[in-house]
């Protein structure tokens, strides 16, 4: 069940006070009264609550103190806050500006125009949050695969290390020093055990020590711990390590605050201790730096054992062939693991040439793109996705840090369909440390891209609802008293007087003003659906009725299609021919006389969106006319409120259409090429438990 909304009300206006919470609880929100300004400043700050009302005469602290110092805070500026004033002047509504509030209510408190802000920014909040959670993940997802294509890196130059053919002291030191590189640390040593004798096997560029020297007595204790607790051990410049660190300060002839300690694992015995020292520029040791720190370590072992095994290659050559076979095939194995996860890799992962072939692309890249990988192994990737985007794809993404980034293009895929692509673009280099060209990594993020537009839309039309429904009333209530006083100015006219026709006009003009306010009103504020189980085709029946005389004088063929065993739509009757009216009267609108509508419905599981389950029981609806379509430059504008191509539309009826639509859970999408006409296309849950959204979140007005 979803969590109550808690609003914290200040008001020392007792009738005021009870006025607001009255009003607020019985709509389902919980709602808690504060006494001063310090204490809602002290509850606001607790963060256990979703909304703040506030009158601007609050003791101790104004109301427009409290708004400033809640959102000045980074903490509390997402909380929405309303003042409450006892009357309403350009002056204090530039204050209440200024202090940052997000709505100003003249006392005594109009009931429907409170709990309509409320909601709106109650529903604006919710917005913010998802969209702020979204972020954050797709930031983590960012940072894991960064993290892991950099640990790929570093294990792939590693084992590149282990099977080139050098001297023992040569491989080992080029691994050290690709691990000071890849730490970004300052130096680093591997210690052995040579017949239970520590030593120093090999340090990097910057440490001073010969390869065999003894380490010190307080350095032998502290590779003994390591070696007996068999996990990482770190050390930092506190002043229980300070006699350890100075006896590695002394052993290296350099100064270490921090160190890394790894046990070093071979046959399930621990054969040395690799050290790291002295994050650069301050920074201190993560938890990935342990777990990558204990992978390396296993490759150490693989090189050590590699190197053991060579130098023992003269006098035991019989045996020798075996053990050669044995590192040969976990070597294959560590190659298979590596490709295995590349395959398995939620990316799209290629590598390509300068010249733009494909050498190397994983399983992920059919999904994505539409081909086999033996269709895109040896094709120019521009074949693949087009010149321009190849042009993007085929230079390294580097962020302001010098670390790889992200980038984004469009392409089309080999099923014709158009998707938008994240990648990151890395150099590739070979065995003997060349460029041989890149590592694209890329994701089909579309469905993100999706979701994005539609919560902006969303965004417009809760902002633009709430403007139109205040315009309107403000209108609506001067115009009735024009109406009145015309009718009684025609009452008081003696029929033949000419003034009659004036008065006539301006009643005209009145009811014309009228029908367009009735319009705002269905726009701003769309009744609640009140669901049942319609006849999709008794609903398309009254819509027929309604366009029959029409469809004959400007001789346009009327056509329904319905496929087999068709179920029952549960939806609000009246809104759902309110949607096919708009859609169909636009239709006739577009394609003026002669032509063909149609109306086409079926089953679905396919959704049109990825706000969908994709496994909803869906009823889609198609209303497709043979009219001139829609300009590719305005397909993104038809559902914003106002947009219009109509010299006398309003431009509110496909507005109220995705309004409509999404208050019954569903989707609402359009298919338009100039000169080849349109087709709305309608997705409706089927089941009731589909149409609920977010149960108990949303208030019911009294």
């Amino acid at each position: 069940m979803a969590e109550k909304t808690k609003i914290i009300l200040a008001d020392i206006n007792k009738s005021s006070l009870l006025s607001v919470m009255d009003t607020l609880t019985s709509n389902a929100y919980i709602v808690e009264q504060a006494d001063s300004g310090h204490e809602i400043i002290e509850k606001i700050r607790s963060l256990r609550y979703d909304l703040a009302i506030v009158a601007t005469d609050v003791s101790d602290i104004d109301g427009y103190r409290i708004c400033r110092l809640v959102k000045e805070s980074d903490r509390t500026r997402h909380i929405p806050v309303i003042l409450l004033a006892t009357y309403i002047d350009q002056a204090i509504r530039t204050e209440a500006m200024e202090s940052g509030a997000d709505e100003l209510i003249a006392k005594p408190v109009n009931r429907a125009e409170l709990l309509t802000r409320v909601f709106t920014l109650l529903r604006i909040k919710t917005l913010h949050d998802r969209l702020e959670r979204l972020i954050a993940e797709k930031e983590e997802e960012k940072k894991q695969l960064t993290r892991r294509t950099h640990e790929l890196r570093i294990l792939s130059d590693i084992a590149r290390i282990v099977i080139s053919v050098k001297d023992s002291q040569k491989v080992l030191r080029e691994i050290i020093n690709n691990i000071v590189f890849a730490f970004q640390v300052e130096a680093a040593a591997l210690f052995t055990l040579h017949d239970d004798r520590w030593e120093m096997d090999v340090a990097s560029d910057r440490c001073e020590g010969n390869s065999g020297t003894r380490p010190a007595p307080d350095l032998i204790s502290l590779l003994e711990d390591v070696r007996k607790m068999e996990k990482t051990v770190t050390l930092d410049d506190s002043n229980t390590d300070s006699a350890l660190l100075m006896a590695l300060s002394e052993s290296l002839n350099m100064k270490i605050q921090k160190s890394l300690c790894s046990p070093v694992f071979m046959r399930g015995k621990v054969i040395g201790v690799l050290m790291i020292f002295n994050k650069k520029e301050g920074m201190v040791f993560e938890p990935f730096d342990i777990s990558l720190l204990m992978t390396i370590t296993c490759q150490i072992a693989l090189a050590i054992e590699n190197i053991q095994l060579f130098y023992k290659l003269s006098d035991f050559n019989k045996t020798l062939q075996t053990q050669i076979s044995d590192a040969t095939k976990a070597l294959v194995e560590l190659k298979n693991f590596n490709e295995s996860i590349l395959q398995s890799i939620s990316s799209g992962i290629v590598t390509v040439d300068f010249s733009g072939t494909i050498l190397f692309a994983n399983k992920t890249c059919e999904d994505i793109l539409g081909y086999s990988v033996s269709e895109l192994t040896g094709k120019k990737l521009a074949d693949i996705i087009g010149e321009p985007a190849m042009r993007m794809w085929l230079r390294p993404t580097l962020d302001i840090e010098g670390y790889p980034g992200n980038a984004e293009t469009e392409i089309i895929s080999h099923r014709q369909e158009k998707i938008f692509i994240g990648f990151t673009t890395t150099l590739r280099i070979d065995s003997e440390g060349k460029s041989a060209g890149f590592i694209v990594s890329f994701r089909d993020i579309s469905q993100i891209k999706e979701m994005h537009d539609t919560i902006m839309r969303m965004d417009r039309l809760v902002s633009l609802g709430l403007l139109t429904s205040g315009i309107a009333h403000e209108i609506r209530n001067p115009l009735a008293g024009i109406k009145t006083m015309a009718q009684a100015l025609e009452k008081e006219f003696k029929s033949d007087d000419q003034r009659v026709e004036y008065v006539q006009r301006i009643l005209k003009q009145i009811n014309r003003l009228n029908d367009l306010l009735k319009a705002f009103f269905t726009y701003a504020k769309p009744g609640r659906p009140e669901k049942k189980h319609h006849d999709l085709r008794a609903i398309v029946k009254d819509v027929r009725a309604l366009v029959r005389q029409r469809c004959e004088n400007d001789r346009i063929e009327f056509i329904e299609k319905y496929h087999d065993n068709l179920p029952s739509v549960f939806a609000d009757g009246n809104q759902l021919e309110q949607v096919l009216i708009n859609l169909v009267i636009n239709a006739l609108d577009a394609m003026g006389a002669g032509g063909k509508l149609t109306i086409e419905a079926c089953r679905s599981c396919k959704p049109l969106l990825a706000k969908q389950n994709p496994n909803s029981a869906l009823i889609e609806i198609r209303v497709t006319d043979t009219g001139p379509g829609i300009p590719k430059e305005n397909l993104k504008s038809i559902f914003d409120p106002f947009f219009t191509t109509k010299p006398n539309g309003v431009g509110l009826g496909l507005s109220i259409v995705f309004r409509i639509v999404h208050e019954h859970g569903g989707e609402v999408l359009v298919e338009s090429n100039p000169g080849e006409g349109t087709t709305f296309i309608i997705a409706m849950p089927q089941e009731e438990a589909m149409l609920k959204k977010a149960a108990g979140s949303a208030p019911v007005f009294a």
